[in-house]
C-alpha cells in the first residue's frame, strides 16, 4: 500500500512535488497498488567524490525515496553503499532524509569499485537464501560449472525488493559481478542499474543481457546528469522492464 499524499504533505512536504511524480509514472507503468521493499545502492568510490560533493547523490536519495513512498508505507529506504567491499549504513525515512547521504557515509572511506559485493550483501540484507551449490564434472570432479540455479525453497517471498544501483564505471572483477548476478537471480530482487558520466557503460551492458540467469532480474539505463534529466523521465527509465521482471517472477513462485 502506498503512503498517502496527505501524509507525506504532513511529515515530509519538500517531497511531495517527487511523490506525485513518482505515482504519476507508477500509474503509467500499471503499476498500481503494487508492494514493493526498495534500497539504493550507490558506488562510493573515489571517482565520485564530485558527484557526493555537489548533493547529486542525497538529491537521487530523495528521488528514490519519493518512489518508495508509492510502493510501500512505512516511508523508507534501505542504503548500501560498495567500494572496495558493500556495506549497509542504515535506514532513510521521510522522518531524517534531508543529509542523510553525508551523515551516514561520514567516516567511510572511498575505495575501488566492487559489484560482486554488493549484490551477495544485498540478497544476504533481505534474507534470502544462496543457491545450492554449482554442479562439478564426473565424480565431483572438474571445474564447478555455475549456471541458472532455482531457490532452495519453494516459498514465495510477501514482497520483491527493488534495487536502484547506481556507479560511474566497471567494477574491479568483470567475472565476480557475472557470476554475482548470476547467482542471484534466483532472489526476488531486482536490479536497476543507473549510471553517471558521458558515456554509457559498456560492462552494464553486458549485465543486463547475461542469458545464464534463473530470470532475468536487471535493466540498465545510461542517465548521465542525475540532476539534469528531468524527473518524470527519470521515473519512467526507474521502472522500465520492473513489470516485465515481476510478471516473470510471479509465474516462476518466487513472489506472492
Amino acid at each position: 500500500m502506498a503512503l498517502s499524499l496527505a501524509k507525506i504533505s504532513t511529515e515530509a512536504p519538500s517531497l511531495l512535488s517527487l511523490a506525485k511524480t513518482a505515482s504519476q509514472a507508477i500509474d503509467l507503468s500499471g503499476l498500481n497498488g503494487q508492494k514493493a521493499k526498495v534500497a539504493v545502492a550507490l558506488d562510493f568510490s573515489g571517482s565520485m567524490s564530485p558527484a557526493y560533493k555537489s548533493g547529486s547523490m542525497q538529491r537521487l536519495v530523495e528521488k528514490t525515496l519519493a518512489l518508495a513512498t508509492q510502493f510501500d508505507d512505512d516511508g523508507a529506504i534501505d542504503f548500501f553503499v560498495f567500494d572496495s567491499s558493500a556495506a549497509y549504513l542504515g535506514e532513510i525515512s521521510i522522518a531524517d532524509f534531508s543529509g542523510s547521504v553525508d551523515r551516514l557515509t561520514k567516516g567511510r572511506r572511498m575505495g575501488t569499485t566492487n559489484y560482486a559485493d554488493a549484490f551477495l550483501s544485498i540478497r544476504e540484507h533481505f534474507g534470502f537464501a544462496p543457491p545450492t551449490a554449482p554442479r562439478k564434472g564426473l565424480f565431483g570432479l572438474g571445474k564447478a560449472k555455475f549456471g541458472p540455479t532455482r531457490p532452495v525453497t519453494s516459498m514465495p517471498a510477501e514482497m520483491p525488493v527493488y534495487v536502484l544501483f547506481l556507479t560511474d564505471g566497471a567494477p574491479d572483477s568483470k567475472n565476480a559481478a557475472l557470476q554475482a548476478l548470476t547467482e542471484v537471480s534466483n532472489a526476488p530482487i531486482f536490479w536497476k542499474f543507473l549510471s553517471i558520466g558521458p558515456q554509457p557503460i559498456a560492462f552494464l551492458e553486458q549485465l543486463d543481457t547475461i542469458t545464464q540467469r534463473f530470470v532475468d532480474n536487471a535493466n540498465y539505463e545510461p542517465i548521465g546528469d542525475v540532476d539534469a534529466i528531468n524527473d518524470a523521465l527519470l521515473f519512467g527509465k526507474m521502472l522500465k522492464e520492473f513489470p516485465e521482471w515481476l510478471s516473470e517472477v510471479r509465474n516462476r513462485g518466487l513472489i506472492q
